[in-house]
């Protein structure tokens, strides 16, 4: 925080995400609200999250080729034009399902580019020596505002609806471009001439692939995106019936999720150096597996607050082990691809993992869904835990 660069950035970052979580929740609920269907609620994560499974690469190798402030610039104010849109058409009461899952397909388009370009900016910012900490607090605005956005969004959606909480989310952009114009960013190439666009791309992965450890943490990431986060798509289902607290119920869920991943982001920090990353990570994916699991069983509202806590705990331990690892060992010139790489992981299965998870909560009711596709997270934790002591062993 001593350099101004990355305060000024930090506050319109932190600003901007308490508004697109203050959106996440009152479209999560207009959506099940207009459709009352569990997997039409699937469908619209699928169109935000498909463009990731083939794009998200090509977007760290433009975020090593090109400006990223400018590039979040233009992203940025895509980002706000949707949501002026979407308040626009919920104000006409001209609003319809097909048009939500078409900007949702818009605001994926434009996530592939900004958000492997957004995590490599503080590379920028700060220096060298405090790479690792600029990382941790880049993750701490997301996760605080995942805190204080779904609170504000379920209240907001209680008392006025969905158009304004649309609204809040649009204006709370200036926040970012304003502090974006402040920045004076150069490009990194490391004095390299530039590739194309697949050989740029292959650059990326043969860095992951020939270091074990980095690449272990990966395919944790890609499993968990697969198979465990998804429950995330059905927390309108459980807070209207299985749980039954309502919209302000709704934005209370997603608050304590963002509590524990907060927690869990401060609990990586002060035990990184301590335990090794290995065993962080198992104990991070076997305790999140088992927390979602019995989140999804219990049907009484404290005890799944709770539980929610601690699978945001435990899935934030996770993913921010493996994005500080990757970025602290990827060299400047590298470091938009291997960032991509993660992104990929995580939101390259989250449009085939809502589809699923909306059709089986469909089949069996969302939850058996969730007990069911996290049951995969639990065997995969496992199996991983038994393969490190087994080499501990040898």
């Amino acid at each position: 925080m001593r350099s101004p660069a990355f305060r000024r950035y930090w506050v319109g970052a932190f600003l901007s995400f308490v508004g697109s979580w203050v959106q996440n929740v009152a479209q999560s609920w207009l959506v099940y609200e207009l459709t009352r269907s569990e997997f039409l609620l699937g469908v619209v994560g699928f169109a935000s999250g498909a463009p990731m499974l083939f794009l998200a690469p090509i977007g760290g190798a433009l975020a090593d080729r090109w400006n990223r402030r400018n590039i979040l610039l233009i992203t940025q104010s895509l980002f706000a034009l949707s949501a002026f849109a979407l308040a626009a058409l919920t104000y006409a009461g001209a609003i319809r399902y097909e048009y939500i899952v078409a900007l949702a397909l818009l605001n994926g388009l434009v996530l592939t580019v900004d958000l492997p370009t957004r995590q490599s900016l503080v590379a920028h910012l700060v220096p060298r020596a405090d790479l690792a900490n600029g990382i941790a607090l880049n993750a701490a605005a997301f996760h605080t505002a995942r805190i204080l956005g779904p609170a504000i969004g379920g209240l907001l959606l209680e008392w006025v609806g969905a158009a304004p909480c649309f609204l809040v989310n649009a204006l709370s952009f200036s926040a970012i471009l304003l502090a974006l114009l402040s920045l004076r960013i150069q490009p990194s190439t490391d004095g390299r001439a530039p590739t194309g666009i697949l050989q740029s791309l292959r650059e990326g992965v043969a860095f992951v692939r020939a270091r074990r450890g980095l690449m272990l943490l990966w395919l944790n990431v890609l499993v968990l995106s697969t198979f465990g986060l998804s429950y995330l798509v059905l927390l309108p289902v459980f807070a209207a019936e299985v749980l039954q607290v309502g919209k302000t119920g709704l934005g209370q869920l997603y608050t304590v999720a963002g509590i524990g991943s907060l927690a869990g982001l401060l609990l990586t920090a002060r035990l990184s150096g301590e335990v090794p990353r290995g065993w962080l990570v198992i104990l991070a994916a076997n305790g999140f597996a088992w927390s979602v699991i019995g989140f999804a069983l219990t049907t009484h509202p404290l005890a799944a607050k709770g539980l929610l806590m601690l699978a945001g705990m435990f899935g934030v331990m996770q993913l921010v082990s493996t994005n500080t690892a990757l970025q602290t060992a990827a060299p400047d010139y590298l470091r938009g691809r291997v960032v991509s790489l993660h992104t990929w992981a995580i939101n390259a299965p989250a449009p085939f993992a809502s589809l699923l998870i909306g059709k089986l909560a469909q089949l069996w009711g969302a939850p058996t869904a969730v007990a069911v596709s996290t049951s995969v997270c639990a065997l995969f934790a496992v199996a991983l835990a038994l393969q490190k002591e087994a080499r501990a062993l040898r």
